[in-house]
């Protein structure tokens, strides 16, 4: 029988052993563990409309996303997508992208490839004439330029390379006519530093699809994701040993990897969580004592094997009635259910178990238990458990009164729970995670919790959850029960909600948003400016609603102020804002018009991939606007921007092939744009198409068809859609000549700023001879015209000017007084000084049609 201060020393050897294997385990993990946000998009597309469907897609990233889930990704999913679905799929995953650590993409469905780049197929794609890929299909190029700039690490699975399944041969890129040709699968892709790209098949090879519900590459990545602490390229070897097994080497998945780090879909965690050294006693003489030993856990919940490697020389250690062996195994959990059998044992003898605790990660710590024979032992037992009952009532009332909602805003970084402190008789409690959000990000302090992971009592106060942009109104709930105790568990329920700021003043296509956004003429100033002042004192750490509070500013028709806080937005990092200062300076709204500078600036946004300034700047290099003239370079970005859902670039590009803009016109392409904004009820590629039909242009005359277009359009604001109804009306085209309507419809417009509507309703005013108040009209719209003609929307040759000059100056002097009264006298003072009565009366209407309505966000 061993003396006491042998068991001292046996204790503090295994107590530094213990420490030894503890600090190489945390050591370890510290090299593997990966930090910051995980963000996927997983995109699965079986069943199309024309194309031969698919049997595995749909079930692939169903399992794709699950196992990336567990892996801390915040995956954005989208199953059988049509063109549009897949648009604002994969704008809801930009959005979620910003200072990722690492963005994955996940596609399994067609795709083509045409002139060396990659297309991702939507499920209504036909694919059947050569306008097809450019309006049907989305290029991968245009997801992956954007993940290189805001992820450190990107990762791209391609399980796409199916044979080409489409009619046509030749598709349209940009300013080229390109074959498909007879290459198979998809191009490679050389992957920049800190990038991934992954073939389900060699580049120009096919996929299989397989017997199985899952893909052969899909089963195989989906099995050897989860293989804890693997290294990714560990990962796809093993995948590629598999697949080429799987299909008896008729299919070899490649990558091309130049990573600059180590990644682990599944990091090891710090190693198993142990008390180094354990105290208990039991009474002598008893048969069955139960010893009160603390169960180890490691932090991701794994399974925990215990292997005993010490037993007491004295006494008998049981586990489930039956006597225990030294090297036995057992569960983590059977520690609890060890039984001490102390018949025959000295009161003061003491035992010892050393036992080692390994997670499936090959990481081992070890703890070591005291036995002491004690003839008060049965008291303190009884104490013992006297105070875990008084622990396990504290902990159930506690989880009782934890929170059922927790609203938290989406877009401002992880939101505190707002947990409260776990009660100081309960704080050695673990408590598990027994049901988690699929989106958005839960986690205590810095660390990403997922589903089964174990909670010390310290973690849950500390708790926060980041929704997933796009999860408003959607309800998210987190589970909690007491670890090793059967307590009922407590469920939270995260209620994803917008900011004020957001809802109120969001913009259209903004890759650094949250929200779908509202286009200017919607924004109401007196919700958005109170909402987004506020927003910007909560969270002066997020640049969007600074540029928002600039969008508030601009609608309030407070220009001056809206240009500095726009500035302040772009400085802090807010990509849309570069686009919006190019549009004031293109349309001189608090700043003098200047093309040059408009143009400089939108190239700064463009190279940032913001749809608003591809589409700027394109125009701009198109037309040689306020830039050196590269119709190429243009043309494509303007393309680019249409890709991303840019109704204003799908219109302009439907006008530039159907007229023939510095190309050879193509009718049917045009109109294939036209169209592509008409799906996105875009009121310009309405008003364009109306056009179309009036003229039976590429398509047949169809009047009743043209004039609902232009309604529709002019319902939505458009400026020139107003003009367009009037001339019908006016004419009787399709419709009975009405003077009084087309009056009505030729002001609408020229309200909202058209040139031709004033100067139309100018030509009618001059033409009634019948009373001196008609010159007075006539010399008030054609000063309108004059005031806002401007260069591509406009009148190149000044034919108002000339107009205007013929009418009297009494007409014009009356016209003068008319505008001078919307005006006050300060306002007065800030029109320019003239003695030319013409450019007086020009001024005098730019001034009132800027205080009334300056609406230069319609063009």
């Amino acid at each position: 029988m061993p003396k006491f201060h042998h068991v001292k020393r046996l204790c503090a050897y295994l107590l530094i052993v213990a420490a030894m294997l503890l600090s190489i385990g945390t050591a370890f993990a510290a090299i593997t563990e990966e930090s910051g946000r995980r963000v996927a998009l997983v995109i699965g597309n079986s069943v199309y409309k024309t194309l031969p469907s698919l049997p595995n897609p749909a079930n692939d990233v169903e399992e794709v996303a699950s196992t990336l889930r567990a892996a801390g990704f915040d995956v954005t999913i989208g199953v059988n997508v049509d063109r549009i679905g897949l648009e604002d799929t994969v704008r809801r995953f930009l959005r979620s992208t910003s200072n990722a650590e690492a963005g994955l993409i996940y596609y399994s469905g067609h795709g083509i490839q045409v002139g060396g780049q990659n297309f991702l197929v939507p499920v209504d794609a036909t694919l059947e004439t050569p306008y097809d890929v450019e309006t049907q299909t989305m290029p991968l190029d245009l997801i992956l330029n954007h993940l290189k700039q805001n992820s450190r690490v990107q990762l791209i699975f391609l399980d796409a390379c199916r044979n080409n399944p489409f009619n046509a041969q030749k598709f349209w890129m940009a300013e080229k006519l390109e074959p498909v040709g007879a290459t198979r699968g998809l191009a490679r892709i050389d992957s920049d530093l800190g990038s991934l790209i992954a073939f389900s098949t060699e580049p120009g090879q096919v996929a299989l699809d397989g017997t199985g519900a899952l893909s052969p590459y899909s089963e195989s990545f989906i099995k050897r994701a989860s293989e804890p602490n693997k290294e990714i390229r560990q990962v796809l070897t093993d995948v590629r040993r598999d697949v080429i097994a799987m299909t008896n080497g008729k299919q070899v998945p490649w990558e091309n990897s130049s990573l600059m780090d180590s990644f682990y879909f599944i990091p090891a965690p710090p190693p198993p969580s142990v008390e180094s050294m354990q105290q208990v006693s039991v009474p002598e003489g008893a048969a069955t004592t139960k010893l009160p030993i603390a169960p180890p856990h490691d932090e991701t919940g794994s399974a925990l094997l215990v292997t005993l490697n010490q037993l007491p020389k004295t006494g008998k250690l049981s586990f489930d009635g039956k006597p225990v062996e030294q090297g036995a195994k057992m569960p983590a959990a059977a520690l609890t259910a060890l039984t001490y059998d102390s018949s025959g044992v000295v009161a003061g003898t003491v035992g010892l178990i050393g036992y080692t605790v390994s997670d499936p990660y090959g990481q081992a710590t070890q703890g070591v238990v005291a036995i002491t024979v004690a003839a008060d032992a049965g008291a303190k037992l009884a104490q013992l458990e006297q105070e875990k009952q008084v622990r396990l009532a504290d902990a159930d009332a506690y989880l009782k009164t934890l929170p059922r909602d927790v609203d938290t805003t989406i877009g401002v970084g992880p939101i505190k729970a707002g947990l409260p402190d776990v009660p100081a008789s309960a704080a050695e409690m673990t408590f598990k995670v027994a049901a988690l959000p699929d989106k958005g990000t839960l986690r205590a302090g810095d660390r990403v919790i997922g589903l089964g992971h174990v909670l010390e009592a310290a973690d849950i106060p500390a708790l926060s959850y980041e929704p997933q942009i796009g999860t408003e109104n959607q309800p998210y709930a987190l589970t909690l029960q007491a670890a090793n105790d059967d307590l009922p568990p407590a469920t939270v329920t995260f209620k994803p909600v917008l900011d004020a700021c957001d809802t109120a003043a969001a913009a259209p296509l903004d890759l650094q948003g949250v929200t779908s956004g509202k286009p200017p003429n919607e924004i109401d100033p007196d919700v958005a400016l109170p909402a987004c002042t506020d927003a910007v004192k909560a969270y002066p750490e997020v640049a969007r609603f600074v540029y928002q509070l600039g969008r508030a500013q601009l609608a309030n028709r407070d220009a001056k102020t809206a240009f500095a806080t726009i500035t302040k937005a772009m400085d802090a990092g807010h990509v849309r804002a570069i686009s919006e200062l190019s549009a004031l300076y293109l349309v001189g709204a608090s700043v003098p018009a200047n093309l040059d500078k408009s143009s400089e600036i939108a190239a700064m946004g463009a190279k940032k991939g913001d749809p608003y300034a591809l589409y700027a700047y394109g125009k701009s290099l198109y037309y040689g606007r306020g830039a050196k003239a590269d119709a190429q370079v243009g043309l494509r970005l303007m393309l680019q921007a249409a890709d991303l859902g840019h109704t204003y670039a799908m219109n302009e590009l439907g006008y530039i092939f159907s007229n023939g803009v510095n190309v050879p016109p193509d009718m049917e392409r045009g109109i294939r744009f036209y169209e592509s904004g008409l799906k996105r009820d875009d009121i310009y590629s309405m008003n364009s198409l109306g056009m179309i039909y009036r003229a039976g242009k590429g398509v047949p005359q169809d009047l009743e068809k043209a004039l609902e277009l232009f309604k529709r359009a002019a319902e939505g604001g458009q400026p020139y859609a107003p003009r367009n109804i009037g001339l019908m009306y006016r004419d009787g085209l399709g419709v009975p000549k009405d003077e009084a309507a087309a009056i009505t419809w030729l002001e609408m417009g020229a309200e909202r700023g058209d040139y031709w509507s004033a100067f139309e309703r100018a030509k009618m005013a001059k033409g009634d001879g019948s009373s001196p108040q008609s010159q007075v009209v006539a010399a008030r719209y054609f000063a309108f015209a004059s005031a806002l003609n401007r260069p591509g929307t406009g009148d190149p040759k000044k034919q108002s000017d000339k107009e205007l000059a013929s009418i009297a100056d009494s007409a014009k002097k009356k016209a003068a007084a008319a505008f001078s009264g919307e005006l006050t006298p300060q306002e007065l003072k800030t029109v320019p000084k003239t003695k030319s009565l013409n450019e007086r009366l020009v001024f005098l209407a730019k001034a009132t049609w800027v205080k009334r309505n300056p609406r230069y966000d319609l063009f």
